[in-house]
């Protein structure tokens, strides 16, 4: 089973984009024949580690928001991927708030499981209060289909 944890704030503009592409990927893992497990959640919490831990969970996707540079080269448009493991040095910070590095690290540590991480992002330009999505976030997210293919085949090999 692939854990999603979809994270961000829809009022905050870009910041709720993770849990539209949440959506989408949801929707392409099912439609692969994968079992999926979806949590949506205003930040990534320590309590999450128990989820990730799971008997049945055998991959997890981290679904973000990401702040594009101020000079943005084309390929920081798109939706991107990359690999995730637990960090050594792993740090809670202050709060309730960490990375997926860390929340890896947690759930390594306490349940002595790391399934294979993966953190998904989209770009985004207005992470001012409102709703609704830029038109770079809406246009990565409707191109992030063939962009997940190759997220999906890795997935799928497991």
């Amino acid at each position: 089973m692939v854990l999603i944890l979809a994270y961000g704030n829809s009022l905050r503009r870009d910041d709720g984009a993770g849990f539209v592409l949440g959506d989408v990927v949801e929707r392409m893992l099912s439609e692969a024949g994968l079992e999926v497990m979806r949590i949506d959640s205003h930040q990534l919490e320590p309590e999450l580690a128990l989820d990730i831990s799971g008997e049945k969970i055998s991959a997890v996707l981290f679904i973000d928001a990401r702040a594009l540079p101020e000079t943005p080269g084309d390929n920081n448009l798109r939706v991107q991927f990359h690999r995730v493991v637990s960090t050594e040095n792993a740090s809670s910070g202050m709060g309730h708030h960490m990375n997926p590095q860390t929340l890896l690290a947690y759930s390594l540590f306490l349940f002595k499981k790391e399934p294979p991480a993966w953190l998904v992002t989209v770009p985004g330009t207005d992470f001012d209060h409102g709703e609704g999505l830029s038109e770079t976030a809406r246009t990565a997210i409707n191109s992030a289909p063939e962009i997940l293919t190759e997220l999906i085949r890795l997935l799928l090999v497991r």
